[in-house]
């Protein structure tokens, strides 16, 4: 199968192999976050590229420089899936991999979220009806409403106008 992932990179296919194959490499999680960005083939990715386990130990940092870019998002998504069926799997042999550490709710936070999923049920609209009208992903409207975003103002102000309210901040 030839996979053009590559087209925009001067290094020879060799080089990147030889780079996935190693994750203390500093493009290691560049480079994983492009072909996935770029493929949504496991057993290709797999076969070629990156091993299941190499995938599974570093799946977070490889999230973490796939937000990077906002287009990567349903690729996200789809890489998630295929992360928790094989961690699974891993599991069921004793292998434990770090937990993902959420961060900390902050009260500002909490509260927005609680009013955000208030008048999101008021209006009788899904996660996924909203995410809809802003461009984002229904995971993060999620994250928001639970209070484990710190949502940007221009995010919020998006969610506002889809919902027919307006932002007020007050500093006192």
């Amino acid at each position: 199968m030839k996979n053009n992932w590559l087209w925009d990179i001067k290094l020879k296919e060799t080089e990147v192999k030889a780079i996935l194959k190693n994750p203390k490499h500093k493009s290691f999680f560049r480079f994983s976050a492009l072909l996935l960005a770029r493929n949504n083939q496991p057993k290709y990715v797999f076969s070629e590229y990156i091993s299941p386990l190499f995938f599974c130990q570093h799946w977070q940092n490889i999230k973490r420089q796939m937000r990077k870019d906002k287009w990567s998002e349903p690729r996200i998504i789809f890489w998630q899936a295929i992360y928790e069926q094989l961690k699974e799997k891993y599991e069921k042999r004793g292998l434990i991999f770090k937990k993902e550490i959420l961060p900390a709710k902050n009260n500002l936070c909490d509260e927005i979220g609680k009013k955000i999923t208030a008048i999101r049920h008021e209006q009788n609209l899904s996660q996924k009806e909203l995410a809809k009208k802003i461009g984002i992903s229904q995971q993060l409207i999620s994250r928001i409403e639970k209070g484990r975003e710190n949502v940007s103002l221009t995010t919020l102000t998006n969610i506002a106008r889809a919902l027919d309210k307006r932002v007020e901040i007050k500093l006192t």
